[in-house]
Formats: structure tokens, C-alpha cells, sequence
């Protein structure tokens, strides 16, 4: 049981408590609602991200820089490991897909 100071007893910490009220799941083996497999996910393809940006502003490729600033910013807004690997495959494929089009 932790106290809060105010005479109140809970069962979670209050690092999930405070979790829970900015909006994240929180849970066991979770840091904000995200595992260790979704951040380590999110780190790889915002790297990516950031190599798609400086290439398509070397070559003056609009859809790289888009898709580059894309996945830099979409694993904030996605917490699912399935659906960070899922969203940032398809960003990646989608200067390639325009320039055959």
C-alpha cells in the first residue's frame, strides 16, 4: 500500500498514477502504454526518419521529406508495436511507390 500523503492508501505507484492521468496505460513492463519492443521501434524508424528527411532535402524530393518528418513524429502518437512497425513500413515505401509512378 502506498500513502499519498493525504491519508490516502492506493495500490499503484504514483508514477502510474501520474501515467494513467496524462493519458498512457501504464500496466506491468509498460512506460507510458508503450513495451520496451514499441520505444525500441519507434527509435528505429524516427532514425530512419531522419535519414528519409536529409536525403530528400539533398535531392529536393518533396515525398522523402514528407514521409521522412512523418516518421519522426508518428511513434508519439502511436503506442501499439504492431502498428509503429506497420505505419513506419509503409511511410518508408512511399517515396519509392511515387517515384515508379
Amino acid at each position: 500500500m502506498i500513502n499519498d500523503g493525504l491519508g490516502n492508501l492506493s495500490e499503484e505507484s504514483p508514477v502510474m498514477a501520474a501515467a494513467r492521468k496524462l493519458g498512457g496505460k501504464g500496466g506491468e513492463g509498460t512506460f507510458f502504454g508503450m513495451t520496451a519492443g514499441g520505444i525500441i521501434a519507434g527509435l528505429v524508424f524516427s532514425g530512419i526518419g531522419y535519414f528519409y528527411l536529409k536525403r530528400g532535402r539533398d535531392e529536393g524530393n518533396t515525398a522523402k521529406i514528407c514521409c521522412g518528418v512523418g516518421m519522426m513524429l508518428y511513434p508519439y502518437f502511436v503506442s501499439n508495436t504492431l502498428y509503429i512497425v506497420l505505419i513506419g513500413a509503409a511511410l518508408m515505401a512511399v517515396p519509392d511507390i511515387m517515384d515508379r509512378f
